[in-house]
């Protein structure tokens, strides 16, 4: 069967430059429509105190705090056109969240919007800031948001591959006392990542004061946990044996 398609050198010139210039075209009015975009932009403005929101609210903390959160939430969205995350102050957005925290104690939704809207950020210092907020806000209330500390977690681990700081949000997790309620899984996220961080003695040396306090009732947990340390044990071994051996 014949090719009836010409290649792009035999074209005419006319026809190729015509192509370049509505390539170029695109390009430019794409890149206008951006900067048209971000022109129409409002930024965050500044809360007021959470004492002053309280006062507004008129004793209906949790509801004033909700819809105050959706209206953070939503400021993406503006004009019927939604705003890259770059264009937001990370400093006042963490003041919103600071202040929507304090509006109702009790509530997670701003600690929500941080773990799961405002560490899509593909800025390393931003994401930090997060990170920071969500651990300063569990440290306030671990028994609330041990679940976003677990996510923050991970996300140090994947998003901004600093083992360390995984490391110490999840070591915060494993020391937190008996009264504060969170599945085992939450607490051996310690030993898993002082593996990753060849610190294999040290992670054998929690699940086994782990095993022998009798705090892992849970059967499942405790097969985990011996597969574990045999993983472990085997991996510290073969470390050690000499090459050649």
């Amino acid at each position: 069967m014949r090719r009836t398609e010409r290649p792009m050198r035999m074209l005419p010139r006319p026809l190729l430059v015509g192509f370049a210039l509505l390539f170029l075209l695109q390009a430019v009015n794409h890149q206008l429509g951006r900067e048209r975009s971000e022109a129409i932009y409002h930024p965050l403005t500044r809360p007021f105190s959470a004492e002053v929101y309280r006062g507004m609210a008129m004793g209906s903390f949790r509801l004033f705090g909700y819809l105050l959160s959706l209206r953070l939430q939503l400021h993406d969205n503006q004009a019927g056109q939604h705003f890259r995350y770059s264009l937001m102050n990370y400093d006042l957005l963490l003041d919103w969240l600071e202040t929507l925290s304090d509006i109702d104690t009790d509530s997670e939704y701003p600690m929500l919007l941080a773990s799961r809207i405002y560490t899509q950020t593909s800025n390393p210092e931003r994401l930090r800031k997060i990170l920071g907020f969500i651990e300063r806000r569990f440290d306030d209330n671990p028994q609330l948001h041990w679940r976003r500390l677990a996510e923050a977690s991970l996300i140090a681990k994947h998003k901004l591959h600093d083992l360390d700081l995984a490391l110490r949000f999840a070591d915060k997790l494993a020391k937190q006392p008996a009264s504060v309620k969170m599945p085992h899984w939450a607490r051996d996220f310690q030993f898993l990542l002082l593996a990753e961080l060849n610190e294999t003695e040290s992670a054998i040396a929690i699940i086994q004061a782990l095993l022998q306090s009798g705090s892992i009732k849970d059967p499942d947990e405790q097969r985990f946990l011996r597969g574990k340390l045999s993983d472990f044990q085997q991996k510290l071994f073969e470390s050690q044996r000499l090459p050649g051996k």
